[in-house]
């Protein structure tokens, strides 16, 4: 793609899950949600909503952060496979 991110981002034509936390001074919300929307399948989450937890928060230090992962990625695999089964 010759350095160009957002021709990059169109190519994915997986269904794709963005995962964003708050208030994380590594990754900044806004990078995520950006780059998602040159992505055509995409469904993008922030990781436990009503938390500050930042970059930790899909670290496995909390266990309600564990809890919302564990469920939100449970839910896109059910999507992406019909309920667990392989899609041919």
């Amino acid at each position: 793609m010759n350095g160009d991110t957002i021709k990059a981002l169109r190519a994915i034509k997986a269904k794709t899950l963005v995962m964003v936390g708050t208030k994380d001074l590594l990754n900044p919300e806004f990078e995520p949600i950006e780059a998602a929307r040159s992505i055509r399948d995409v469904r993008v989450v922030t990781i436990s909503p009503g938390t500050v937890t930042g970059h930790a928060s899909a670290g496995g230090a909390f266990p309600a952060d564990v809890d919302f992962l564990n469920r939100e990625i449970s839910s896109f695999f059910d999507i992406v496979t019909d309920r667990g089964q392989k899609l041919q």
